[in-house]
């Protein structure tokens, strides 16, 4: 069976998931964009678990990686799926922060894992997913709607609905025109 597609405009913060993807960094820092909206949206505590969940690590996150935390004072979803896309870690300059195409894709395969997993306590799993790597960090969103596309066709055991948002209309439009033409 394929992953379920739906595509929405608007803040996926108010999206009804079991996982909402949070496009963060390597520090796990709540800082700007998204990031800055799980921050309000979920309250100052998510950024305590953040903080230990860094603590507790033997080493650096690395860009793709992922952390699981709760949702906090949020009761719309059970919890985030924080991606490092931003490169945070000491030493990095310039551009070598940035995401790549890789990464995203790095990324999507290390979402799937956390749905394959939840998947083996229920029944069907949803999870919300904003364009990744397309806000702070530049990447072209066409390039990133064209691997969701790829991504999300192929074939899944679990039954998975995504809901892939654009934050503007225009956004919208684009994840539509892209992922119509999904075979």
């Amino acid at each position: 069976m394929a992953y379920k597609i739906t595509v929405k405009q608007g803040n996926l913060l108010r999206e009804k998931a079991d996982f909402i993807v949070n496009t963060s960094n390597t520090r796990l820092f709540l800082g700007c964009g998204v990031s800055l909206a799980f921050k309000r949206h979920c309250g100052h505590k998510l950024q305590n678990e953040m903080d230990e969940v860094i603590k507790s690590m033997k080493t650096d996150l690395i860009q793709g990686d992922i952390v699981l935390t709760s949702a906090q004072k949020a009761t719309n979803f059970k919890y985030a799926l924080h991606i490092a896309i931003m490169n945070y870690n000491q030493g990095i300059r310039g551009n070598q922060k940035n995401p790549t195409i890789e990464i995203v894709s790095k990324s999507l395969f290390n979402i799937e894992k956390y749905l394959l997993l939840y998947a083996q306590k229920s029944k069907t799993v949803k999870v919300a997913i904003p364009l990744i790597g397309c806000g702070t960090g530049g990447l072209d969103k066409k390039k990133v709607i064209n691997l969701y596309r790829e991504f999300f066709s192929r074939s899944i055991e679990i039954d998975c609905e995504v809901v892939v948002y654009g934050y503007s209309i225009e956004d919208y439009n684009q994840i539509i025109k892209v992922l119509k033409n999904r075979n």
